[in-house]
């Protein structure tokens, strides 16, 4: 019972040793805590404004457009993380900026070449040039104004007391949309014709305007054989389908053969220019599309025959009657003389 005793009492002193030696070191309290300098970076774009002046056409070569990116860092305590993180030295950390095409209007297509920089870290604004790259690829209404969004995030950057914190940062980059004529051609009676020397052979042409504007289409004659004859309307506007309306229309062309006297058996060629011009502005004009159209003339041509069938008759029919008659007057006449 007594060591029993004994062995509580001495547990007892120990948590009254713990107590006091916690009571003397309190815990909860340190040493203090290094500071940590931070600082933001800055990073820019810019590029010659004037090149975006330039209409970008659909289907066209691709677009370059240099730009320049820019970057440093900022804030009270810049000085402190260049000196950290040891900016001068051979193995000093490089600022890290990824940039891209973040958004861009429909039908378009964009990119930057190289898609990642290393900057020197500096707090005044380093330079690095690269190209972005754009292409359309499907009809944009012609004139409209487009825009394409550029992101440019940077990594974080330093040690445990010295950081540059991640960026991301966009810059806007607008541009226009250039004037595409696009034309289709069909016959619904055919390009070929057969007539004879008096008729004349009629075409149909009809158009439609798959451009980006509205467009006017003007027309010409540029290649007919000699003694041929050929009209047709000169200009005609048409409608754009990306509204759907009116972009249809349709123009004739009206051949005539030669017609002088005798057997014919000509063929000839008529060649058609049809130029698509802006309808706004005719300063901007499409590539020219060449229509063919061939007329056979055959058989025998009498120019002015009809008025000798007319003389002639007049001979042998109304000469006869005009004889009699005036027969009978006279000798209606001569009776009255004898009496």
């Amino acid at each position: 019972m007594t060591k029993q005793f004994q062995k509580i009492k001495i547990f007892i002193m120990f948590l009254v040793l713990c107590f006091s030696l916690f009571a003397i070191c309190p815990i909860g309290k340190s040493g203090p805590l290094d500071q940590i300098y931070e600082c933001t970076p800055f990073i820019i774009l810019e590029y010659n404004q004037t090149i975006l002046q330039k209409l970008i056409v659909p289907y066209d070569q691709p677009r370059t457009i240099p730009i320049t990116v820019k970057a440093k860092i900022g804030g009270p305590a810049a000085d402190i993380v260049l000196a950290k993180i040891g900016v001068g030295t051979i193995d000093a950390a490089k600022l890290i900026v990824h940039i891209s095409v973040a958004e861009v209007s429909e039908g378009c297509h964009a990119s930057v070449n190289p898609p990642t920089l290393q900057f020197d870290v500096s707090d005044e604004y380093e330079s690095i040039n690269a190209n972005l790259s754009l292409t359309i690829d499907q009809y944009l209404p012609a004139f409209s104004l487009k825009n394409l969004k550029v992101m440019m995030k940077s990594e974080s950057l330093g040690s445990k007391v010295a950081v540059v914190k991640e960026g991301n940062f966009t810059q806007d980059v607008p541009f226009f949309v250039g004037y595409y004529p696009q034309l289709s051609f069909s016959y619904p009676d055919s390009n070929v014709k057969s007539i004879s020397p008096d008729e004349t052979a009629y075409f149909t042409i009809e158009l439609q305007n798959w451009g980006n504007a509205d467009t006017k289409v003007n027309t010409e004659i540029v290649d007919i054989p000699k003694d041929w004859q050929a009209e047709i309307v000169q200009n005609t506007t048409l409608g754009t389908s990306l509204t759907g309306s009116n972009f249809k229309g349709t123009i004739s062309l009206n051949v005539k053969p030669p017609i002088n006297f005798g057997y014919h058996e000509d063929r000839a060629v008529i060649k058609v220019k049809m130029t698509p011009k802006y309808y706004n502005n005719s300063e901007y004009e499409g590539e020219p599309y060449y229509l063919y159209f061939i007329v056979q003339s055959k058989g025998f041509a009498t120019p002015g025959f009809e008025m000798s069938i007319v003389l002639l008759a007049f001979i042998f029919v109304l000469f006869p009657i005009w004889k009699i008659k005036n027969n009978k007057i006279e000798k209606r006449q001569s009776g009255v003389r004898k009496k």
